[in-house]
């Protein structure tokens, strides 16, 4: 396994996730306290003290990050809250991230009551603990400066939740809201461990969610939340590293998706664009479809940086309501281009050594095509002239495909 020097933080929110969480963990990892406290003083200055401290939960270390309110309002409307955040004097990056990331809590807040328009009110949410922590995390977050932020699955805790509202489900209704479309589960104690200040946060920051991939680990450390259960670790767990990568493999992927509703003459568009967005592959191949239709499959070989681009490029042609991928081992022999002078022209090679030694090539049929107009002989004929050139113009002991 080798690197590919694309730098990864991987989240592994097993206990759940909250604002204090998040901060705790990105100081476990290298985060100047400072980058933390300085980016919260400037959005509410004089209003808060954040102090760091090493815990155990259930025999784990941990860090946790206090928020102690000094000053400032018992609380702030939405729109207080984001004026506070285009006032300070902060990193673009930041300040957009934090924007959003309010926005969110806003609209979950908003469909959980029912109120699609209109002021919001987010009650113990506009605090000046959801401020520290949305900016501090963001600020941690830009301080880091990954390539990708990636997630594992979500536990979000059962039981009940004390609200200004009342008694509320786990995980509450704007947390739901918050973690549609992500993978979550429920175990251990019978508490909230993911917020909708973590579950916000986590929108905002995460490039996509699943499984820890193959990785480097170059550091890992872990943000205690404030509750301490028996026999259960309270920790957001947290890793910085870099990709890692089999060089037999490539880092390929198939994507696929079936299509049994698309007139032919439209999937010749669909497969010019995938080339066009990075594809290695396009096979369209025909199959039974579902209810027995004639259709065909649309399978895609691509490399694993390519693959959301060519996902969106599907799913926005092709008509389909979804997909599947999956990463596939990947032998390449040695290979390369050359271009040989030809009495016709230059003409470019493909060539490839086999496992035995034995190069193999093959001319480019686009330069063939080129010259055979040109000197208005068919394609075939002048393909067997050009690799006639190629052999006496390179060496013997090759062998055309």
């Amino acid at each position: 396994m080798k690197t590919t020097g694309r730098r990864i933080l991987y989240i592994d929110p097993f206990s759940g996730v909250s604002g204090d969480m998040f901060l705790g963990a990105f100081l476990s990892v290298g985060v100047p306290l400072e980058i933390i406290t300085d980016a919260v003083e400037a959005v509410i200055p004089g209003e808060v003290e954040l102090s760091a401290h090493a815990v155990a939960r259930s025999g784990l270390a941990g860090i946790t990050c206090d928020v102690k309110v000094v000053g400032g309002p018992g609380s702030r409307t939405l729109d207080q809250m984001k004026e506070c955040v285009r006032a300070a004097r902060l990193p673009d990056a930041v300040v957009r991230g934090a924007l959003r990331t309010l926005d969110s809590l806003g609209d979950a807040e908003r469909k959980a009551h029912g109120k699609p328009e209109g002021p919001v009110h987010l009650h113990e949410l506009g605090g000046q603990d959801t401020l520290a922590d949305i900016v501090g995390a963001l600020a941690a977050l830009d301080h880091l400066g990954p390539d990708e932020v990636l997630c594992g699955a979500v536990n979000v805790g059962s039981g009940y939740v004390q609200t200004s509202h009342g008694m509320m489900p786990v995980p509450a209704p704007a947390t739901a809201h918050l973690l549609e479309g992500v993978a979550v589960f429920s175990q251990g104690p019978a508490a909230e461990l993911t917020t909708p200040t973590g579950a916000a946060i986590l929108r905002e920051i995460v490039d996509g969610f699943g499984p820890m991939g193959a990785m480097t680990i170059h550091l890992s450390g872990c943000g205690a939340g404030s509750a301490d259960f028996e026999g259960f670790p309270n920790l957001l767990r947290i890793f910085r590293g870099e990709e890692s990568r089999d060089p037999e493999e490539h880092g390929a992927v198939i994507i696929e998706c079936g299509i049994d509703d698309m007139s032919p003459e439209y999937l010749a568009p669909v497969t010019g664009a995938l080339q066009a967005a990075g594809a290695r592959e396009v096979h369209v191949i025909p199959a039974f479809t579902k209810k027995g239709r004639m259709g065909v499959l649309l399978r895609i070989l691509a490399m694993e940086g390519e693959r959301q681009s060519l996902i969106d490029v599907v799913l926005e042609t092709s008509g389909s309501a979804g997909l599947r991928y999956w990463r596939v081992g990947r032998s390449v022999l040695e290979r390369e281009t050359v271009t040989v002078k030809t009495p016709f022209g230059p003409v470019s090679f493909k060539r490839w050594r086999t496992p035995s030694g034995q190069w193999r090539f093959k001319p480019e049929f686009e330069d063939v095509q080129r010259l055979a107009e040109k000197a208005g002989i068919p394609a075939a004929t002048m393909r067997e002239r050009v690799v006639a050139a190629y052999i006496s113009e390179v060496e013997n002991g090759q062998e055309e495909d």
